[in-house]
């Protein structure tokens, strides 16, 4: 059973905190529209591929920063 599982683990980040998961994207989203920095120009592309592969980037960024966050004890809880 647990080889048919071993592909979620890197999912297991967003699961043990996912109101981090949830809102940390938001800080850095702001942070760098206001710097300017055009970090999300795949968002403005024709290609729908280069949109979804930029997307997905993005998500999995996100998974690692949780887990970076989770890592040196920032945790947000309800």
């Amino acid at each position: 059973m647990s080889g048919r599982t071993r592909w979620s683990a890197v999912f297991k980040p967003a699961g043990q905190n996912s109101l981090t998961t949830y809102l940390a994207p938001n800080l850095i989203y702001y942070s760098v529209w206001m710097t300017g920095f055009p970090l999300f120009f795949y968002k403005f592309m024709e290609s729908s591929v280069v949109v979804i592969a930029g997307s997905l980037v993005w998500a999995f960024a996100m998974i690692g920063f949780a887990a970076l966050l989770s890592k040196i004890g920032i945790r947000l809880k309800l």
